[in-house]
């Protein structure tokens, strides 16, 4: 990381830190640009019905007419795929701007304060793993970075040494819905299966597309013996 840190030092006196929206030098989100950003209310991970907060529901759980279908208790997104968003995410993963990950987080963060999200007390907040050759490529998972950006202001323990992405699989982005369930069977395995007994495990990543790969490994850390899945990802 040291390495990357003087490489975004340099490209900081090249390319001076500009707005991903509008391109106003001095920050990655501009404060107009970032009060012009739309949130989608949380909603069941299955069948997208809203569920808003009440004192009873947390915000975004999967509803009861789906339970049965997903391994995951609640899920939370904030944003579409799109615009300013994506341009983020994008920067962070292929373009190595790794401080967005900050504006991520923090935008995160603002939306479960938003709908009244209370973090289970003892929660793990785990980010969904690269495999170990696509790691080194990269040179940082970027769910890895967002988690413990988020993990300072919920709070949370990150830990990245739970869920282990123990086989490379083709991109998602290249698949069909039934392709992409059948692409990540068998990625996940879960190391140390004793730190979440009886636990309540976040899922953390940048991007929701079909969901199979949070459904995936939420069905391995469930089997593992975590009391409840959550899932947080940034965009969908």
């Amino acid at each position: 990381m040291r390495l990357f840190a003087i490489k975004g030092a340099i490209l900081e006196l090249i390319f001076p830190t500009s707005c991903f929206g509008c391109q106003t030098e001095g920050e990655f989100l501009c404060s107009a640009c970032g009060a012009a950003l739309k949130t989608t209310p949380p909603s069941c991970f299955v069948c997208k019905r809203l569920v808003p907060p009440s004192r009873l529901v947390t915000a975004g759980r999967t509803c009861q007419n789906c339970t049965r279908k997903s391994h995951i208790y609640a899920f939370l997104s904030p944003f579409r795929y799109e615009g300013v968003i994506k341009e983020l995410i994008h920067g962070l993963k292929y373009r190595r701007i790794t401080e967005t990950d900050r504006v991520l987080a923090e935008l995160t963060a603002q939306y479960l304060q938003k709908y009244e999200v209370r973090v289970p007390e003892g929660a793990l907040l785990i980010p969904i793993p690269l495999h170990p050759a696509k790691k080194r490529t990269r040179g940082f998972n970027q769910a890895e970075l967002i988690a413990n950006r988020l993990a300072e202001k919920l709070p949370l323990k990150v830990d990245i040494s739970i869920l282990q992405k123990i086989q490379q699989n083709k991109p998602q982005i290249e698949l069909s819905g039934k392709e992409r369930r059948t692409n990540v069977l068998g990625v996940f395995a879960v190391s140390r299966p004793e730190l979440i007994q009886n636990k309540t495990v976040i899922m953390l990543d940048d991007v929701k597309t079909t969901g199979a790969t949070l459904e995936e490994a939420a069905r391995v850390l469930k089997e593992a013996g975590a009391k409840r899945v959550w899932a947080i990802t940034v965009a969908h």
